[in-house]
């Protein structure tokens, strides 16, 4: 029998976490309530947050994307990795992001949150690359299996998946709540972002429903070859950080992707395939087998179906 391998976490107040956040930093986020006209993005990790939110950064800057890592944090920080002190400096709309459930967000109604969510399949092997990628997790000869059992049992980094989106879905039809699945965003794109568009200003819908060439730049600026090429940390990256004076972002990036040398790892992945369906590559019977009885011990049946109808998955539900 082969030796199981897990990846490190740290507990944070009931919660899992990498070793390379910060308790202060998390608990200022927990504490820290939107201000009224604030845009909150939340997602459990691997839903494609990353892709989203370059949309709406998109959206809001004109189809003027950012031009490296620091700038697309800069325009989101995502407040439990860095605490708070970055969006206290921001200009309305103020932008940033959490992986919180519902509970633990604090909410104000005259904020506006945009939840995302991914078919769990795709997310247990994005999330799979993701911890094995990253030094901070000591993962790297980790196997799928290994990661499937931590996932399939909720013990996972941030808490169980089918506990976080629940939480979020009971709240999908309040006003201040834009709720979508990341295989929505995909199959039906230019639909989905003039929605999301609406839900964060009339103004934004109308500029892209009018200009053809500023709904064109935000399709091209938001595909997966010109998000890898911003969201990559290499030492040239962590250079100019330094250069620049980031010094909140280039602490994070040490914390996370750099190896015992210091050096990030090349293995490092922020932005992988970006496709549906992917979990085909990973699953067997009794991984969909297992999947299929976590969902229905989560009594998520209905809400996974109602949810993910239009794509294969499996036959969990």
């Amino acid at each position: 029998m082969s030796l199981k391998r897990f990846p490190v976490y740290q507990d944070i107040d009931g919660v899992k976490y990498p070793l390379g956040y910060k308790a202060d930093h998390v608990r200022e986020a927990l504490n820290y309530m939107p201000h009224d006209g604030d845009i909150v993005m939340v997602s459990h990790l691997k839903c494609g947050n990353n892709w989203l939110e370059q949309i709406i950064q998109l959206i809001f800057y004109s189809g003027e994307s950012a031009g490296d890592l620091t700038e697309y944090h800069r325009r989101t920080p995502y407040i439990e990795m860095v605490g708070t002190g970055p969006v206290k400096n921001m200009r309305p709309p103020r932008f940033f992001k959490t992986h919180f459930t519902y509970e633990r967000q604090p909410m104000n109604t005259k904020a506006k949150y945009v939840y995302l969510t991914r078919n769990p399949l795709d997310v247990c092997v994005s999330f799979y690359h993701f911890t094995r990628s990253l030094p901070v997790y000591r993962f790297n000869e980790g196997t799928f299996d290994d990661f499937f059992e931590l996932f399939v049992t909720g013990k996972n980094d941030r808490g169980d998946f089918f506990d976080h989106f629940m939480s979020w879905y009971s709240h999908k039809d309040d006003s201040n709540v834009f709720f979508v699945t990341y295989e929505e965003l995909k199959r039906n794109f230019k639909d989905t972002v003039l929605r999301l568009a609406r839900f964060l200003g009339e103004e934004y819908a109308r500029s892209l429903e009018t200009d053809e060439e500023l709904f064109q730049k935000v399709v091209d600026q938001s595909s997966m070859q010109r998000l890898s090429q911003i969201l990559i940390i290499t030492e040239d990256t962590m250079k100019s950080m330094e250069e620049k004076g980031d010094s909140d972002i280039l602490d994070a990036a040490r914390r996370f992707v750099c190896n015992e040398s210091g050096k990030p790892s090349p293995q490092n992945i922020l932005v992988r395939k970006g496709i549906v369906g992917d979990w085909k590559t990973h699953f067997g019977e009794k991984h969909l087998d297992r999947m299929r009885r976590r969902i229905e011990e989560k009594k998520a049946v209905a809400v996974v179906k109602a949810l993910w109808s239009s794509e294969d998955l499996g036959g969990v539900v």
